[in-house]
């Protein structure tokens, strides 16, 4: 067949076996070896475009910071050029402004931007605040890998605390892949100043002067260099004193040249901060911590690494007990040993059809070693590229085990085929491979060409899907390599011949009245072709949508807001509730309680200013891994008696640590913002699709609001700034940047200046506060300022510089995300919101869309690739289209097996969706390239068609079976782990059915149809087309 020289390298390899060996022997030693060193992770490594400005100010009321700090720092920041959205979060003392950005900017560029912009409005912020923090967000260090418990029953709460804060984050963070411990509950040391009101009145002192003072002499510092006999020494000043009691009489000017010592004011002694977080375990009072890793580490590496260096703390530390509360790690281990389970079981089960079809154990030996030896090169490729073994990666290895084998059954069964009739293994091989060369390479690079735009999806699907794209690919290339060197090469040496050759049986039965009924009645075929695919696509609202399959995980979630004002002991009682509940259940082996928020290594505590948010936090509960029932029927069984629980707001978080749904409103009226968001909630409970619909910001908290008087401020000279310094640091403590240290060792521990405890629950001790005036005296407060009760938010949430108000709810069993967003949307309060509210989407939601935008953009990107490498292939435009007449046929199939198996519209069955694209496109090229080649040689079209479908029937059918088997072990989702990857397989295995069964009738048919148009249209175009090469004008005999 003169179309085939340029396919020769088949027999290329069998005639020169020893570099097609030494090159394979190559690929397998790189791949193992490539393979051993991959990192196992949960995610690709993904670069988010987002940078976060955080600012604290001790003591500060939402409402306050949101005027004075938020709005500043959003105005500066949206200047940047690249911004896409930007988030801020303001609870007490603390605001978080996050920015992201387009991708492709450069993120180091824009941090020295944000840098720049913050550090342009530094003098517009109030001056008691901590400077600014400008950080790049890496998705690693947003996610801790492990949270882990520590009791220690002989050490004190601040002992446990200070071990946790410096021998147990020192010690992890020498080992390989962990980047940062944070702190869960525990207290923090301080040394505690307690100013005595009375007796600082009387001598005229105030808070803020204490402070001052401390400030000033508990401190060392350089004082330059002299000599001395010839001998340059350095000089220090040592104003820190060394003991506490040294600190007790360290002396304080009044004014006038007097001094009084701080005994004579205050109490000073050993003590700790305020608790603003702890920790429960099982209802035992624990100190716990959470491990980030690195960005380029192995999670498995991470976690081996955590527990090899606790258990060298424990042995050297006997009393101290480590429990692993939370560990993402055991689903990345499940994942990754499903993976393992379902390549070796996929490999079995496609051999196993390749024997049963030809019958021959050396024919299946070598289409089975396909298999391996295209897999393992991928990994050479992976490693180079440097990707890893995640849930992307390892769901494109499951695609592509059953189109390894793909290439390797066309190739042999041809050539066993001749095998069959009578040649020698080796002359078969050199004719058989070779004779199918266009279609194999067409089929590899149809299935190549559909992924590949994946790989370049926008936005951060882009990047998320980079790493499957480019796997599957890699994967299906070398499956193409292995095909067209090693399967024949093989076959020539491997094979024996057939001691008893016979022709081929006559092509009768069923398939062939069939096919020619449809070749008869050709436009009756088509109709039924349309209607089948028409009706397909009527499954497609049955099918619900979500962003990624909900699997059944040992572990759950609760979030909890506790009521307006809640204090510690108050968080305790309630957690304390939520433990006894949970610990009820038989499922449940452990139940952790966190409040409050984390404190990073080697911190000495968040200090008096900001602390954590009592009144949030999560409980995390454990399940036994061999139970009776999943997760969400504990979830329904105990939703109502969360509700009995007084005085909290309880609900469930997804498994992500999310809640199911979210909707988002925004405006710049906080009034009609906050209505509006009441009334979503109110309808929202009317949906069956979601449960427990809540607002995600707490109720507005009291606050205790102290307005200066202006004209009697001013009279004495008393500023509003003067005020608050004051207040603050009597009643939480200056922030830690202004609070004088006491040195420890290696410890530099807060000396914190305040009332006592119950003057702090007295409002006419607030009252009587003294505050400096102009001349050098001092007077109350309440002179100055009227002292008012009032309520206001105890976070404020905005969005793109609008307030933002999330309604969140679970999602109830059976129902996805998409089929809520639907559902909610048709509200009246979503259709007519009130003036100046507008519902946006963000977060899930966004990125859901962004992910069917980008996957629809890839599915019409790769026809059009497929299209354009067939035209290449056959040099016409009119035989792909017959080629991409079966695609629709496989649309049927996966929606109905989605149904089957109530399985929804996600990331997975969208990926299956595209393998279909190539799969389909592959068994019509086999049919069309042999119609054509029998064509060329003479025979009339009807009976090439037939004949091509004779042909090439049995390796369509077997590429399907053996793909089938290949993903059955991953539809059945037998183990713990491949839900995610189930969908995939059943939309594959349910697409392949029917793209076979019909593309087996109808491209023939499609064959027909267009062939005939194309004869049709051949010479309408040739009148329009000017000649190659125009008649010559004859010249004059008179000119020659």
């Amino acid at each position: 067949m003169s179309d085939q020289r340029s396919f020769a390298f088949s027999a290329w390899a069998i005639r020169n076996p020893i570099p097609v060996a030494v090159l394979f022997i190559g690929l397998l030693l790189g791949g193992l070896i490539a393979y051993q060193s991959l990192a196992v992770k949960m995610y690709p490594n993904i670069q988010f475009p987002i940078i976060a400005v955080t600012v604290t100010q001790a003591g500060a009321a939402p409402g306050e910071m949101e005027t004075q700090i938020t709005r500043p720092v959003e105005d500066a920041v949206a200047s940047v050029t690249g911004v896409r959205n930007i988030q801020s979060v303001v609870t007490q003392g603390v605001s978080t402004t996050t920015i992201e950005f387009e991708i492709g900017e450069n993120l180091q560029k824009k941090t020295d931007e944000m840098r720049s912009k913050v550090a342009q409005i530094r003098a517009q912020l109030p001056r008691d605040i901590d400077e600014p923090q400008v950080n790049q967000i890496e998705v690693d260090d947003a996610a801790p890998i492990m949270t882990i418990a520590v009791e220690a029953p002989a050490m004190s709460d601040d002992g446990l605390s200070w071990f946790v804060d410096d021998t147990v984050a020192r010690t992890l963070q020498s080992a390989e892949g962990v980047a940062q411990v944070s702190r869960v509950g525990g207290v923090a040391r301080e040394i505690n100043v307690v100013i005595d009101p009375d007796r600082m009145a009387a001598r005229g002192l105030t808070a803020s002067q204490v402070n001052t003072a401390l400030r000033a002499f508990q401190f060392d510092a350089p004082g330059g260099r002299f000599a001395v006999g010839g001998r340059e020494q350095t000089i220090r000043i040592l104003g820190s004193v060394e003991t506490v009691a040294q600190l007790r009489d360290m002396t304080i000017p009044t004014g006038g040249g007097q001094f009084v010592r701080l005994s004579d004011v205050a109490d000073v002694g050993d003590g700790a901060s305020d608790v603003r977080g702890f920790a429960r375990l099982n209802g035992r009072p624990v100190v716990g911590f959470q491990v980030s890793k690195t960005k380029e580490a192995s999670d498995v590496d991470a976690e081996d690494a955590v527990h090899a260096k606790l258990a060298e703390l424990e042995k050297a530390n006997p009393g101290v007990k480590f429990s692993t509360i939370f560990s993402s790690v055991t689903e990345t281990r499940a994942s990754f040993r499903a993976t393992q389970n379902v390549l070796a079981e996929g490999m079995f089960l496609a051999a196993l059809v390749v024997f049963f079809f030809l019958r021959d154990w050396r024919a299946t030996a070598i289409t089975a070693l396909a298999m391996p030896i295209s897999l393992i090169p991928t990994f050479l490729v992976m490693g180079l590229a440097n990707f890893s073994l995640n849930i992307v990666t390892l769901l494109a290895l499951t695609l592509v085990i059953g189109i390894l084998v793909d290439d390797a059954i066309v190739e042999i069964e041809n050539i066993e085929k001749r095998v069959a009739r009578g040649q020698r293994p080796f002359q078969a091989a050199l004719e058989g491979a070779d004779a199918i060369g266009l279609a194999v390479v067409a089929t590899t690079f149809s299935i190549v060409v559909v992924f590949t735009p994946v790989s370049f999806m926008p936005g951060i699907s882009g990047q998320f899907f980079k790493e499957f794209g480019m796997t599957v690919s890699v994967a299906v290339l070398f499956s193409l390599v292995v095909a067209r060197l090693v399967t024949p090469l093989m076959a020539a040496y491997f094979l024996k011949a057939n001691p008893t050759p016979h022709e081929r049986k006559p092509f009768k039965g069923f398939y062939r009245n069939v096919l020619e009924w449809a070749l008869a009645h050709r436009i009756v075929a088509a109709l039924i072709g349309g209607i089948l695919f028409i009706g397909s696509l009527a499954l497609v609202p049955l099918l619900p949508a979500g962003f990624q399959p909900a699997g059944d995980p040992d572990y759950l979630y609760v979030d909890i807001q506790g009521p307006p004002g809640a204090t510690a002991p108050d968080m305790e009682a309630t957690a304390q509730q939520i433990t006894e509940l949970f610990r009820k259940q038989p499922e449940v082996t452990n139940v952790f309680v966190q409040i409050g928020s984390t404190v990073s290594s080697f911190g000495p505590g968040s200090g008096g200013g900001g602390g954590g948010d009592l009144r949030r936090g999560t409980a995390t509960i454990l399940l036994r891994e061999n139970r009776p029932t999943t997760g969400n029927d504990i979830k329904n069984r105990l939703r109502e008696e969360l509700r009995k629980i007084p005085d909290v707001r309880l609900g469930f978080l997804d498994f992500e640590g999310g809640a199911g749904f979210q909707q988002i409103l925004t405006g710049t009226n906080p009034d009609n913002l906050e209505a509006a968001a009441l009334e979503l909630e109110r309808q929202m409970r009317t949906l069956p699709q979601v449960a427990d619909p809540k607002q995600a910001t707490p109720p507005v908290g009291p606050e205790i609001v102290i307005r200066p008087r202006p004209d009697e401020a001013a009279r004495l000279g008393v500023s509003s700034d003067a005020m608050a310094n004051i207040v603050r640091i009597a009643t939480v403590g200056d922030i830690d940047a202004n609070v004088a240290k006491f040195n420890e060792g290696e410890r530099r521990i807060p000396i914190r200046v305040r009332l006592p405890e119950d003057a702090r629950t007295d409002l006419e001790r607030l009252k009587s506060l003294r505050v400096p005036t102009a001349s050098g005296g001092s007077t109350t407060l309440d002179s100055v300022a009227d002292i008012e009760f009032q309520a206001g938010p105890a976070r404020i949430d905005r969005l793109n510089r609008e307030r933002r108000i999330t309604v969140q709810a679970e999602l109830n069993g059976g129902y996805q995300l998409g089929q809520a967003q639907a559902a909610v949307d048709r509200l009246p309060i979503m259709k007519n919101p009130p003036e100046g509210v507008r519902p946006s989407a963000i977060g899930t939601a966004e990125a859901m869309a962004e992910l069917f935008g980008g996957f629809g953009v890839a599915i019409f990107s790769g026809v059009a690739m497929i299209y354009g490498v067939l035209v290449l292939l056959f040099r016409s435009f009119f035989k792909p289209i017959v080629i991409l007449s079966a695609l629709p046929t496989a649309v049927g199939g996966a929606f109905l097996g989605l149904l089957i198996f109530d399985l929804s519209l996600s990331i997975p069955s969208l990926i299956g969706f595209l393998m279909l694209l190539g799969l389909a496109a592959k068994n019509s090229i086999l049919l069309v390239e042999y119609a054509i080649e029998r064509e060329r040689e003479g025979m009339s079209q009807h009976d090439a068609l037939i004949d091509a479908c004779r042909e090439r029937a049995r390796p369509i059918v077997m590429t399907t079976f053996a793909m089938g088997a290949g993903m059955l072990p991953t539809a059945l989702a037998l183990e713990k782990g491949a839900e995610f990857r189930q969908p995939m397989a059943v939309a594959v295995i349910g697409g392949l059915i029917t793209s076979t069964i019909l593309s087996l009738v109808l491209v023939p048919v499609v064959y027909r149809f267009v062939d005939d148009f194309e004869n049709w249209l051949k010479p309408k175009l040739a009148r329009m087309v000017t000649p190659r090469e125009a008649p010559r004008t004859p010249v004059p005999e008179d000119r020659l």
